[in-house]
């Protein structure tokens, strides 16, 4: 803002009273078309709301012109403009891709997304982007059997490049990696025991491997002391593979060198040479999958509709005496859950026999699983899965207290996605600081006594509220009114410190129109000096007015020091709007409508108190990195009585806060220099809310923390 030298006190003034609406709406020139991005994936954590809260993780963004003339890129999405990037109108192709972070030899997940939109003149256009993982997500989990069984174990596995090793001793185990996608991934297991022997399955291989799998490896120990992998394909099968071989009593000419319940492939040899080895079955489920009904290494024509449908293996000269090894760790991806069963049959040049009988199960460990729990104070939002192939009975949550064995069923309320095969559900009523342990089951689950995966919790230990939100204590700083007791540290502030020596007290206490004890009256006016008046909007906050800057501003610290996760605020307030009869630019059209009165709250992540600066033009934004959650409420009719409100908190990400604030004007441009001179805000009784079970469906809704 810039005056001449003669308005300096005025301005000086002025500025004082801008205190109270400190983000600035920002107005922008109509005229070309703009597009506006949104960018969204399947995982929470990567949610990037375009004009609020921050940016996670950051994305390259393309936009293309179809008439080859026009193309627009930004490095970074976080500095994509909120109000949106004004470009010629036209067809575009807008295309975004994740930006690689500080990645270790593991890799990190890329995300990627396009659309078409068309940008007309003068409009706003939304593109809309919903990215997906590009790349393969590899991950192991080594069961408890193999620590108590083992010296050290490892999993190696590679897309047809370096191999990354989960292994005990490189402290990996429990490590994510992310692969190019080369259409396959080889794994190895190998097992020390504690007496230094080593045991080594594999190298196997897994084909038709795509982007955007989640592969995880779960290796075990069945009671036989055989080592068991499994292999879950994003949460939608697990593969078991079972072999067995027949008795022969020419095993030792002709045999079956390797195979027993956790191969995917078997060795052969015969000592005085292969006449034939043939793999047949009679099973609709594998001819569905693609596996000939019978091939013959050494004596078929071709053997590639075998290698196509997902084995390993090679043609065998006649008489061959060497080892040869069949594989079908490729064929596990392409079967539905099931039993299946195939064999081989190994003939010698003198006709002896030997037969390998393998039968596969597909089938889910359990039929559901819990995927994630978001905790809160009094709440938690639990999401879960099923891998049938429908919705299995009896689908629901159980919650324990930890330590009490006693599991509660959730059934009620939950929310389905067919498409997903997810479903989520909402728990009310838990206890702050109190361990809980969730878990999905089903009907079968429980009848067969299966183990189910379990998620560990502990809700948010801190419920704090503010200081003095009753507005019942009140003291005077010499002609100040101050909102606080008599003696004790500044919790909320207002523009009085800087106005009471020139006569003028926006905000001053209330103690006839009340709702109980006394109440906030806060009253837009204008003061000034020397025949010379500027608007000023009465205001209330958290935080302390700091002192003048220059003569062009002030500087207040907004904020009180505060670690909960609020979902609301509640209140009353009582309304009486004049029409504007104060305005400059930009707000010069406002002139002659309704005052608007606003009430805010912000919870942000800052190590100090914000320093609002109104000479430096810095004022706290709504989409500024440190918000974590914000919500406001703006209003502009007048009220007979006081108004009872719920404002719901809607929270960006799931950091804790550092601070709060909590700002009330009854001029909500009062920034501007605008509103109406005599519109009187009264506010009452405001509170903090922890316990969705208070708040409406809708209320709830606006929260987002689902």
């Amino acid at each position: 803002m810039k005056f001449f030298l003669k308005y300096r006190f005025a301005a000086i003034l002025a500025l004082i009273f801008t205190m109270l609406s400190c983000t600035r709406e920002a107005s922008r020139e109509v005229g070309k078309g703009t597009l506006q991005l949104s960018i969204g994936s399947q995982a929470p954590e990567l949610i990037v709301r375009s004009g609020f809260g921050s940016v996670m993780p950051a994305f390259g963004v393309n936009i293309v012109g179809e008439d080859g003339k026009h193309s627009y890129s930004v490095a970074d999405s976080r500095d994509f403009p909120a109000e949106g990037l004004e470009i010629a109108a036209g067809v575009y192709t807008v295309s975004v891709e994740s930006i690689p972070g500080a990645a270790s030899e593991w890799g990190e997940a890329v995300w990627a997304g396009s659309t078409k939109v068309t940008v007309k003149p003068e409009q706003k256009t939304s593109a809309n982007i919903n990215c997906t993982m590009s790349n393969t997500m590899v991950s192991a989990e080594f069961d408890e059997s193999i620590s108590s069984s083992f010296s050290s174990w490892a999993l190696s596995v590679d897309n047809g490049g370096m191999p990354l090793v989960f292994s005990s001793d490189a402290g990996t185990q429990n490590d994510t990696a992310w692969f190019d996608v080369s259409g396959v991934l080889n794994y190895s297991v190998e097992v020390t025991t504690k007496a230094g022997k080593v045991f080594r399955k594999g190298p196997e291989s897994i084909g038709g491997v795509t982007g955007g799998k989640h592969y995880r490896f779960h290796i075990t120990q069945n009671e036989n002391g055989t080592v068991l992998l499994t292999v879950v394909i994003d949460g939608s099968a697990v593969y078991n593979v079972d072999s067995e071989s027949a008795e022969s009593s020419h095993i030792n000419e002709l045999t079956a060198l390797e195979g027993d319940s956790t191969d995917h492939s078997m060795m052969f040899m015969a000592s005085r040479g292969i006449a034939s080895l043939a793999i047949g079955h009679q099973d609709e489920g594998l001819a569905a999958a693609g596996v000939p009904e019978w091939t013959d290494l050494v004596t078929s024509q071709s053997i590639s509709a075998l290698v196509n449908a997902g084995f390993s293996c090679e043609k065998i000269a006649f008489g061959s005496k060497g080892v040869h090894s069949v594989s079908f760790g490729g064929l596990l991806g392409r079967l539905a859950l099931g039993d299946y069963e195939f064999k081989a049959i190994l003939t010698d040049v003198r006709g002896l026999r030997n037969e390998v009988v393998w039968r596969i199960s597909i089938v889910p460990p359990v039929e559901s699983k819990i995927s994630s729990v978001n905790a809160w104070a009094r709440f938690a939002v639990l999401k879960g899965e099923w891998v049938t192939a429908s919705k299995p009975e009896g689908l629901r949550f159980q919650y324990s207290a930890a330590g009490s064995g006693v599991w509660t069923d959730i059934s009620d309320g939950l929310r389905y996605d067919e498409s997903s095969r997810s479903y989520s559900a909402d728990i009310y009523g838990l206890e702050p600081g109190q361990k809980y342990l969730f878990r999905s089951v089903t009907n079968a689950d429980i009848s067969n006594d299966k183990e189910f995966p379990e998620i560990s919790v502990t809700t948010d230990a801190n419920v704090p509220t503010v200081p003095y939100m009753d507005f019942d204590n009140w003291c005077k700083s010499g002609d100040a009114w101050m909102p606080n007791p008599s003696g004790a540290a500044t919790v909320w502030d207002t523009a009085n410190p800087g106005t009471a020596s020139l006569g003028t007290v926006p905000t001053t206490p209330e103690s006839s129109d009340v709702v109980s004890g006394q109440a906030v009256r806060m009253e837009s006016t204008t003061a000034g000096m020397l025949g010379i008046n500027k608007f000023a909007a009465g205001n209330i906050y958290l935080g302390q007015f700091n002192k003048v800057e220059g003569t062009t501003g002030a500087s207040l610290k907004w904020g009180y020091r505060f670690n909960g996760r609020p979902i609301a605020l509640r209140g009353y307030y009582k309304y009486k709007p004049v029409n504007i009869d104060y305005a400059e630019s930009p707000m010069t059209h406002l002139k002659g409508t309704p005052d608007w009165g606003s009430i805010r709250i912000f919870l942000c992540n800052w190590s100090q108190q914000f320093l609002l600066n109104t000479a430096t033009g810095n004022f706290l934004q709504e989409d500024d990195p440190s918000v974590i959650a914000s919500a406001g409420l703006y209003f502009n009719t007048t009220n007979s009585s006081y108004v009872h409100f719920t404002l719901p908190v809607h929270y960006n990400d799931d950091r804790t806060p550092t601070f709060i604030e909590i700002a009330c004007a009854a001029s909500r441009y009062g920034d501007y220099f605008t509103g109406g001179k005599g519109s009187v805000l009264l506010i009452d009784e405001f509170e903090l809310v922890y316990d969705p079970a208070d708040l409406s469906e809708a209320e709830r809704e606006a929260i987002g923390y689902r």
